[in-house]
């Protein structure tokens, strides 16, 4: 029952890893970079050897293992507490799935694909399973505040 339970919403891991490994493989088929939405938003295809701007670049070992210890933590979590909040449960396997992807990436090419580069602003080129971090990071902080902004202090 706690298998089935912790399994909830794993649909949105799946389709979000499928989103990020279609968008990384079509970003390699771009020459150079393109304009997506002019002074928005560019595709610019880079090669990240490191973690979110640029931390412990060429630390691949490190990276490798501190995503495998993050993605079973996130297991451990989704499946030990099956009656999570829906928000919180979705932004966990937002997170795991943006992670995994990621790890593919370092395992298969030794480096992660990053194509997504903001046109206003200087910011790091990054991808769709950044966004699935950051969004199912934002996601599980909403929830915990939801939870916690009913309950006494003290």
């Amino acid at each position: 029952m706690r298998l089935k339970q912790g399994c909830r919403l794993f649909w949105l891991a799946l389709i979000a890893f499928a989103l990020d490994r279609a968008t990384k493989v079509w970003s390699l088929t771009l020459t150079g970079g393109a304009e997506a939405v002019p002074g928005l938003l560019n595709f610019q295809p880079v090669r990240n050897y490191g973690a979110a701007f640029g931390v412990f670049s060429g630390r691949t070992v490190l990276l490798v293992a501190l995503v495998l210890v993050l993605c079973a933590a996130l297991l451990f979590v989704l499946f030990r507490f099956p009656q999570m909040q829906k928000t919180a449960r979705a932004g966990l396997w937002l997170v795991f799935a943006g992670g995994l992807s990621n790890l593919y990436d370092r395992l298969r090419y030794g480096y992660v694909i990053d194509f997504l580069e903001f046109g206003f602003v200087r910011f790091p080129v990054f991808n769709v399973a950044d966004v699935c971090v950051v969004v199912g990071c934002a996601l599980t902080f909403i929830a915990v505040l939801r939870a916690e902004g009913g309950k006494p202090h003290g």
